[in-house]
This record gives C-alpha cells, sequence and structure tokens, in this order.
C-alpha cells in the first residue's frame, strides 16, 4: 500500500509531465510539412517516453502489472522508427521522382505541369520498394535543434525551476539526431530537477572550440572544431563517491532513498546516463561530470562538429 508520502510525489510528476505534453502539442503544431509534422511526432514520442517512466515508479502499478511500462516503451521505440522510414521514403520519393522527369525531359518528351508532375510523385510513392528500416537523420543546426528544444525542458523542470539557455555560434553539424539530443538532455534536466529545491537554477549553454584543441576519440587529433554544451545547476551536486560510478550501466541510488532527498539523485533508474554516454560516444563525442563551486552538478558534453 503507498503511503500519503509517495502518493504526493507521484501526483507532482504526472503534473510536471502533463504539462510537458501540453507543451508539445503546442509546439510547431500547425506543421504543413513532412518534416515539421515527424519533428511533432518525435516530440509526441518523447512525451510517450515520460510517461513510461511515471508507470515505472514505485507505487503507480501494482506488481502483475508491472510489465505494461516496459512493453508501452517499445511501443514508443517502435514509433520512432516508424516515423524515421516514413521521412525517409518521402525523401526516396521526392529524388526519384526528380529522376525521372529529368530523364523524360532528356528525351525530349513536352514539359509536364503541376498536377501531372504531382501524380506522378504519388505514383512514384506508391511503386517505392525501399521499406527497410532508413539510419536517422543526424543534426544540421546544433544551435537551432538547442533553442527549438527550450521549452520542452522547461516544461519538465516545472514551473518552480527557472530552465535558460544561453547559445554562442554552434550553428554547426554534428553527429547526434535530433532524436537523441532530446533523450540526453530530457535525462539530465530531469535528473537535475528532481535534485533541486522550488527556486532552482539549470542553465543549459553552448559554446564553439578551435579545431587546435579537438581530439577526437576514435581518430585522435583532427583538424575539426567541437561544439561543447554544458548542462549546470545549483543544487547540492553529485556525491564524490558518485562522480567515477555515475555512468555505469546499473548503478543506482533507488535503494537509498534518504540519498536521493540529500544531493543529486545520480542514476538512480539505473540506465539513463548510461545510455546518455552511449548515445553521446556514437556521436564521436564524449560527456563528463563534475560538481561546481561553490555547489552544483555540471554536466559538459563535447561533439565534434560533422564535417562531411
Amino acid at each position: 500500500m503507498q503511503t500519503i508520502g509517495q502518493s504526493s510525489e507521484i501526483g507532482a510528476e504526472r503534473q510536471r509531465i502533463e504539462a510537458v505534453v501540453q507543451t508539445l502539442a503546442t509546439l510547431r503544431g500547425n506543421g504543413e510539412t513532412l518534416a515539421e509534422v515527424a519533428h511533432d511526432a518525435r516530440n509526441m514520442v518523447t512525451a510517450l517516453g515520460l510517461y513510461c517512466d511515471l508507470l515505472e515508479e514505485p507505487g503507480v502499478l501494482s506488481l502483475p502489472f508491472l510489465h505494461y511500462g516496459s512493453e508501452l516503451r517499445l511501443v514508443a521505440a517502435a514509433s520512432r522508427r516508424l516515423v524515421e522510414k516514413l521521412v525517409a521514403l518521402d525523401s526516396q520519393r521526392d529524388s526519384e521522382t526528380a529522376a525521372h522527369l529529368g530523364v523524360l525531359r532528356a528525351l525530349g518528351a513536352p514539359p509536364l505541369d503541376t498536377a501531372q508532375e504531382t501524380n506522378t510523385g504519388q505514383s512514384q510513392r506508391t511503386r517505392s520498394p525501399r521499406w527497410d528500416a532508413m539510419p536517422p537523420v543526424p543534426i544540421d543546426n546544433l544551435s537551432a535543434e538547442l533553442l527549438a528544444a527550450r521549452n520542452l525542458l522547461a516544461a519538465l523542470a516545472g514551473p518552480s525551476i527557472a530552465v535558460t539557455v544561453d547559445v554562442e555560434g554552434g550553428a554547426r553539424p554534428v553527429w547526434l539526431t535530433a532524436e537523441d539530443l532530446t533523450r540526453v538532455l530530457v535525462n539530465l534536466v530531469k535528473n537535475a530537477s528532481e535534485a533541486l529545491p522550488p527556486g532552482g537554477r539549470i542553465q543549459i549553454g553552448l559554446r564553439e572550440r578551435p579545431a587546435s584543441s579537438a581530439i577526437d576519440p576514435l581518430a585522435g587529433p583532427v583538424a575539426v572544431p567541437w561544439l561543447t554544451l554544458t548542462v549546470e545547476d545549483n543544487g547540492p551536486g553529485i556525491p564524490p563517491r558518485a562522480l567515477e560510478k555515475i555512468f555505469a550501466s546499473g548503478y543506482t541510488t533507488r535503494a537509498h532513498p534518504a540519498s536521493i532527498k540529500a544531493s543529486w539523485p545520480a542514476a538512480h533508474r539505473g540506465l539513463g546516463l548510461s545510455i546518455s554516454r552511449s548515445l553521446i560516444e556514437g556521436a564521436r563525442g564524449l560527456i563528463h561530470a563534475e560538481n561546481r563551486a561553490p555547489a552544483g552538478a555540471r554536466f559538459e558534453i563535447q561533439l565534434p562538429v560533422r564535417m562531411s
């Protein structure tokens, strides 16, 4: 039987997630192009993942029904893949249509009017045989993606926590995808907000580093600029003993509720920071955690600019 305190915490978590969903529902809700609609769909899938987090909180579901949370998370993952597949198929259709029309013109065929070209594109879409999974598209402008996520992150932190985004440059392409950027930021902001009292602050910054200081973890020293993304808070900070383990898969403080209230919650779900590190390293980047002076936690993410 859940306690009054647990019920209050779950209620607060639900209100925060509902605020996130409401924010997502108003973000770019009038998208007309497939790319805009896909952006909205990715945001909705992010909200679905947050509800999965809520279902996995202690006391929300009784033991026989705990599997619903993990099953719903599988639905979210499949939805992400479906969105990327639709975007890839539409892009392929456009290129195939352009090539087809180019061949017709080269053969001396009369030009098609707008309606005919539209019908040709629809026909190409119907005949397209490419239904295999397509790789997600990496970010072309990191600063724009970060600014686009600002309202989502503020809603996630809740009205009592101030979230600021400070960008200097950084309008550069990186290997990280927009979906993975959102997953990393959501994890870091959610962890930070859980450690902060009302009136706390979370500061997100983006800076560009010169090429001379870049070190690719795969290729060693390389002459490409790097972008530094930071997430800082003014909370109690990370326990020193946790700094060495915080990115380890399965590391958790869930068994020690008192430590969660007294300090930054670390990776209390056991996988969030481990997954974040994997996503960053998969984008050829690095992530590092430390404590700020006089107080607070700081995460620094370094991403190389994508040159090709």
